[in-house]
C-alpha cells in the first residue's frame, strides 16, 4: 500500500535522526514545518470556493458601503480625482481638519465652477434680519411671545420630530416627514419653528442685537453642491480627492445627513458680522445666542470641545430647533444633542 505523504515524511526525517543524535531536533522541527506548511495549503485548496465567495463578497461590500466606498473608488480609478463628485459617504474615524466653517468658497483657478454651484453659492449669501422678514410676514407681527418651558420632569420621547437625531451615523430617516414654511421670500424651515425663531431674534433685538439668518432649509441637491465646492476648493489647493473629501466632510455635513436637508437648523449672525467663522462666537451676538437660545428651542448644534462626539468642527453659527425642554437641559449641562440621546432617550 502506497504511503502518504505526512508518513513519507515522518519516515524521512526519522531516518536522517537514527544516523545521528545531532540531528534529532533539527529533524524534528523541519518535519513540523513541512507537515504544517503541507495542511496549510491542503486546507486552502479543499476551500477554494468557499475563500472565493468570501473575497467576493468582501469586495462588493467595500465598493457599496457608505464608508469605504471613497476609499475603493479613488484605489480602484473607479472614480477619477479631477472630476465633480456627488458625495454621500463619509469617513468617521479621520483626523479633524484644520479649516475653519467658511462658506467663501474658491474654485479652482483653471476650472470653472458649474453653472449649478455658482447658482448655489451666490444664494448662500442671501441673509435677512429681522425686520426683513416682518415685511414680508405680518402674520407673525402679533402676539407675545411664550414663557420658556421647564425641563424639570419632563418626559423626553424618541418619537418627537423635535429630537430626531440627524448626524453622520443616523441619517434622515426615510419616514420623517415635515412641512416647510417661509421665512421670507425663497428662504424656508420647518413650519413649526418658525414662531420660536421670530420671539427669539425680537428678544434679541431688545437687548440691542439684530441677528442674522443664513441658509436655513436646503434642499438634497444644494446640499450636495454645497458639499461638492468645497471638496473642489481643498482639491484646487492640491488636495487629492481623498483628502479633500475628509477635509469636508469634518466642515460639511454629508448629504443626506444634514438637519439643513429637514429645516431645523440654521445658521445664525448678526449684522455687525456677517461671516460663519469661529470668530463670531466671541461677539457679542455669538454670546447672546449660545446662552439664551435654549429659552426659545435652539441648542448650539457643534460647540466647541464636542468635535470628537458630533464629529464636525466648533461652529457657533450653527443652531438647531429641538424644543424648549430639551435646550434647557443640553445648554444646563453642557451637552450636545449626541450626549442628551444617550442620556434621556
Amino acid at each position: 500500500m502506497q504511503k502518504t505523504f505526512r508518513e513519507r515524511v515522518i519516515s524521512y526525517f526519522t531516518n536522517i535522526a537514527k544516523k545521528s543524535r545531532l540531528l534529532q531536533y533539527p529533524c524534528l522541527a523541519a518535519m513540523a514545518v513541512v507537515l504544517g506548511v503541507y495542511y496549510v495549503g491542503r486546507h486552502f485548496a479543499t476551500n477554494v470556493k468557499r475563500y472565493a465567495a468570501v473575497m467576493f463578497v468582501a469586495l462588493f461590500f467595500m465598493s457599496s458601503c457608505s464608508f469605504s466606498f471613497a476609499v475603493f473608488a479613488e484605489k480602484t480609478g473607479f472614480i477619477k480625482a479631477q472630476e465633480t463628485y456627488s458625495a454621500v459617504v463619509e469617513d468617521s474615524d479621520v483626523a479633524l481638519a484644520a479649516q475653519t466653517g467658511e462658506t467663501d468658497y474658491a474654485a479652482d483657478d483653471e476650472e470653472e465652477l458649474t453653472y449649478t454651484e455658482q447658482e448655489y453659492l451666490d444664494g448662500e449669501d442671501t441673509a435677512y434680519t429681522l425686520d426683513d422678514i416682518l415685511e414680508n410676514q405680518e402674520e407673525y407681527q402679533a402676539g407675545d411671545e411664550e414663557t420658556p418651558a421647564s425641563a424639570e420632569n419632563y418626559t423626553f420621547d424618541a418619537s418627537d420630530w423635535r429630537l430626531v437625531l440627524i448626524n453622520k451615523q443616523h441619517p434622515i430617516p426615510e419616514e420623517y416627514d415635515f412641512e416647510l414654511g417661509t421665512i421670507v421670500d425663497s428662504m424656508m424651515c420647518d413650519k413649526r419653528i418658525i414662531s420660536d425663531l421670530l420671539a427669539m431674534m425680537k428678544a434679541a433685538k431688545a437687548d440691542g442685537i439684530n441677528l442674522v439668518i443664513k441658509s436655513p432649509y436646503r434642499t438634497d441637491s444644494r446640499q450636495e453642491t454645497n458639499f461638492n465646492a468645497r471638496i473642489r476648493e481643498y482639491m484646487g489647493q492640491g488636495c487629492s480627492y481623498m483628502e479633500a473629501y475628509k477635509r469636508t466632510s469634518q466642515v460639511i455635513t454629508v448629504p443626506g445627513a444634514s438637519e439643513h436637508q429637514v429645516g431645523l437648523a440654521l445658521d445664525i449672525t448678526c449684522d455687525i458680522y456677517s461671516d460663519l467663522k469661529e470668530g463670531f462666537g466671541e461677539t457679542k451676538a455669538g454670546e447672546w445666542l449660545a446662552e439664551h437660545s435654549c429659552e426659545y428651542g435652539f441648542t448650539l448644534r457643534y460647540p466647541a470641545g464636542k468635535e470628537y462626539i458630533t464629529s464636525i468642527e466648533y461652529e457657533p453659527w450653527h443652531f438647531r430647533y429641538v424644543g424648549r425642554e430639551a435646550a434647557t437641559i443640553m445648554h444646563d449641562e453642557g451637552i450636545c444633542l449626541e450626549e442628551f440621546w444617550d442620556k434621556y432617550l
